[in-house]
């Protein structure tokens, strides 16, 4: 059997007690203050001993009643494929974008005035 420590203050009773004549006081405040009595305690453990003190809140009881019946009408859009963009280009597209990339002196030019104009809208 391990050998027991000497069995020095309780620290959760302190804790309690300090936080008696200080109901406001927080987890640093209690620590530091039971620090200078010599007392040495872990924030986590004056967390947990305030919410002991303060007690769980008990949770409603839900009523009795019917259950619901089933959803009527769709909820959300229907499945299929997913919206967004496709990956198809059209021919006539790709073709309106070189004659604007040459208009505008070429590709790099065409994407930093497509920058731009997104940064506008």
């Amino acid at each position: 059997m391990a050998k027991k420590k000497a069995s020095g203050p309780n620290k959760s009773e302190a804790i309690r007690e300090y936080l008696k004549s200080h109901p406001d006081a927080g987890p640093t405040e209690v620590a530091t203050e039971l620090k200078k009595k010599g007392i040495d305690v872990a924030l986590a453990l004056v967390s947990n001993v305030k919410a002991a003190m303060l007690g769980r809140k008990k949770k409603k009881k839900k009523k009795k009643g019917a259950k619901p019946g089933p959803k009527t009408g769709r909820v959300g859009r229907p499945a299929g494929r997913p919206a967004g963009p496709t990956d198809k280009v059209s021919l006539s597209h790709l073709i309106e974008a070189q004659d604007f990339a040459a208009k505008v002196g070429g590709v790099e030019q065409a994407q930093a005035l497509l920058k731009a104009l997104g940064k506008l809208s």
